[in-house]
């Protein structure tokens, strides 16, 4: 039997997302927000202008790294200032992980009011309670590890958020310990939509309202996750939809060779589920850096430039920006 530590440790080694920290100095910690099961740290960025209600993004980070960096790479503050909304981002503590990685493998973790989840559901419910946050338009986005725990937030709690876009991610309910989570990352993990959808409805079984829309970001040559996760990703989030998994339309993205864009269904004139793949990526951020409005993040290892803000068309998807 693995220790929690032991796991960890073997599991960063192929959920590697590291930059260089640099400064973003409007970030602000909020050190109470509640009991924290999960033992992570909040941190908050609000622009000075805010409209009298305010949409909220949730931001988590990938492995090794922590909540400046995932604001610097991504870009999302800009796409905030612009646009007037609040971000959140959740911190891994190390105290629960040596490398920083959300524990999405650890099923005391991922599981409705309990461990960090439960920590990042409260971190949002604090947002609501001290400023004028627009419940209707909670969003939740993350990469890698990050991403992992954001397919498990719109699971657990699917009356909060209106949307999520998962980078380089995993399904719900893919892993319960560590040789799990290594087997799903390598694209071991293959159910059908029934079964994925099965395991996000057995979380609220009583619950009778919508679903989360979704939006997927892979890499095609993706080597630390591979790229049959966004294809059971997909799988699950149709399912739960109930929509077909053969997508509606296909098409390349904004005359970039490099973007494939998939949509899966229509609801009231609006796609549920979007799943972007994007060739020559690896195990990193599709950015696009520069001043213009679809522009943004910062190039790194893990973030490359691929003339794409992934940001950008996640805050899209969420009716965020124009």
């Amino acid at each position: 039997m693995f220790s929690k530590l032991k796991q960890t440790l073997m599991l960063v080694s192929i959920f590697l997302f590291g930059y260089q920290s640099q400064s973003q100095s409007a970030m602000n910690e909020i050190a109470e927000f509640g009991s924290n099961p999960g033992n992570l740290k909040m941190f908050q960025y609000q622009p000075k202008e805010l409209g009298k209600k305010t949409p909220l993004v949730v931001v988590l980070h990938g492995c090794i790294q922590n909540a400046e960096e995932i604001a610097q790479l991504t870009g999302w503050n800009k796409l905030a200032d612009e646009n007037q909304f609040m971000m959140i981002y959740p911190q891994q503590n190390p105290a629960n992980n040596p490398q920083n990685c959300f524990n999405w493998f650890l099923p005391e973790d991922i599981v409705k009011n309990k461990g960090e989840a439960a920590s990042i559901k409260q971190m949002i419910d604090y947002a609501i309670d001290k400023n004028n946050v627009d419940v209707d338009r909670i969003f939740v986005a993350g990469v890698s590890a990050g991403g992992a725990i954001t397919a498990a937030m719109m699971a657990l709690y699917p009356e909060t958020f209106k949307a999520g876009a998962i980078m380089s991610g995993i399904p719900y309910g893919a892993a319960t310990d560590l040789m799990t989570g290594l087997s799903a990352m390598q694209g071991n993990t293959k159910k059908t939509g029934q079964e994925w959808s099965d395991l996000v409805k057995e979380q609220n079984p009583l619950y009778e309202g919508g679903y989360p829309s979704i939006a997927v970001f892979h890499g095609n040559d993706d080597p630390a996750v591979k790229v049959i996760n966004a294809e059971e990703i997909v799988k699950q989030w149709t399912s739960v939809h109930q929509l077909d998994t053969v997508p509606i339309t296909i098409q390349r993205f904004s005359n970039n060779d490099d973007v494939t864009a998939y949509f899966y269904g229509k609801r009231e004139n609006k796609q549920k589920v979007i799943r972007y793949s994007i060739n020559n990526l690896g195990h990193a951020l599709a950015i696009d850096p520069g001043e213009n409005i679809k522009q943004g993040g910062t190039i790194s290892k893990y973030a490359i430039d691929k003339d794409f803000h992934s940001s950008y068309w996640a805050a899209k998807f969420f009716e965020l920006v124009e």
